[in-house]
């Protein structure tokens, strides 16, 4: 099972949990989730199928946290064997979402906690360095890692003892910390799609993408975009999930674009309301203001998965996933530093047109700049 986003648990304490796109950066607390006072990590996503939110679990000393993304709700209970007193990093569900592996320090046993019967058994050391996430390879099983201080890209084999072993050095650059009090210089947040490519989050918030899908290891990782994801200067700890693959490559570099309602009317197949709408983008930096020259681009907003709901827009490619909608340029359109484009978008949503919004609100209007 995979989705159009992965969830990040940020700040050592007062945790809170992220939604987080791979492919586009947009992230976002998740406002019905509350903080956890004494916080946690090694957490671990169990998906629920199609159209449903996965449950997440997390470990806070002896205890497992269960956060339930789609009602809010958090709850927690002690796990028995596992031990108290300890500081928790990585952790991974299995294939069947039944159990949560995760390690402590370095010469520390790792555990495996069945998370129905809430029980963990010991298993072997995790090994030296700082490695503070890892994740299954969706072909092979392998957990994979990266060492936060030189980059290695580690294998995590739970059948050795230490588990840890390198697969190539510095692949990725040295991890940086977050500037909140006593974070850690490390890859917090590791997660693949669904063919194989890897994403390491680091805990300051810088994203890295590996092409894992093949059978060699590429020299050296990519980081996507020019800054850190905006989670409000807090430490990323871990990270959950895996995400669907895209048919464009992932990109941060936003730039600005600005809607125009042409009003809307009632659709009958399905039943619902179609919305019109004018996007402009406008080859600008979104956050430093400066034109930036633009030959391809990507718009995104939400967009709830339904049977009937669909976008429609000229000159663009749409991708439909997971409560997200991408319009992806067909070819290079170049657009001069500073200068816009408008695009006509016909949106249509299923439901009662009674209690449908007279406008669509178009949360998470985003554009992105891929060449």
């Amino acid at each position: 099972m995979a989705h159009r986003k992965v969830y990040l648990a940020v700040g050592r304490t007062n945790t809170r949990i992220y939604r987080f796109d791979p492919i586009d950066g947009d992230t976002r607390v998740v406002g019905k989730v509350p903080a956890y006072e004494a916080g946690y990590s090694a957490m671990g996503a169990q998906y629920r199928g199609d159209g449903k939110e996965p449950l997440l679990f997390a470990v806070s000393d002896n205890r497992l946290v269960v956060i339930d993304v789609e009602t809010g709700k958090v709850s927690d209970a002690v796990v028995e064997g596992l031990p108290s007193g300890l500081t928790w990093y990585d952790g991974d569900m299995d294939g069947d979402g039944k159990k949560l592996l995760v390690a402590s320090g370095p010469d520390m046993p790792s555990y495996t906690i069945d998370v129905a019967a809430r029980t963990a058994v010991p298993g072997p050391r995790p090994g030296p360095g700082r490695w503070d996430d890892f994740a299954h390879h969706p072909k092979d099983g392998r957990l994979i890692s990266v060492e936060g201080d030189n980059g290695d890209l580690l294998h995590v084999d739970p059948r050795n003892d230490p588990m840890k072993t390198v697969l190539k050095r510095k692949v990725f650059p040295p991890a940086e910390a977050s500037g909140s009090s006593g974070s850690r210089r490390s890859y917090s947040a590791t997660f693949f799609d669904s063919t194989g490519h890897f994403y390491a989050v680091d805990s300051a918030g810088n994203v890295n993408h590996l092409d894992l899908t093949g059978g060699s290891i590429p020299g050296r990782a990519e980081r996507i975009g020019n800054g850190k994801i905006p989670v409000d200067g807090l430490e990323v700890v871990n990270g959950a999930g895996r995400i669907t693959p895209m048919p464009v490559a992932p990109s941060y570099d936003e730039i600005v674009v600005t809607k125009k309602s042409n009003g809307g009317w009632p659709s009958y197949d399905p039943q619902g309301r179609v919305y019109s709408f004018e996007l402009t983008i406008t080859a600008v930096d979104k956050n430093d203001g400066k034109g930036k020259e633009t030959s391809r681009f990507r718009i995104s907003f939400d967009l709830r998965s339904a049977h009937g709901a669909k976008v429609e827009a000229s000159g663009v490619d749409v991708t439909h996933e997971d409560g997200k909608a991408y319009l992806s340029s067909q070819a290079d359109q170049l657009l001069s530093a500073g200068n816009s484009r408008p695009i006509a978008v016909q949106i249509t949503v299923p439901g009662d047109p009674a209690e449908l919004p007279s406008e669509y609100p178009l949360d998470g209007l985003r554009a992105t700049r891929l060449a």
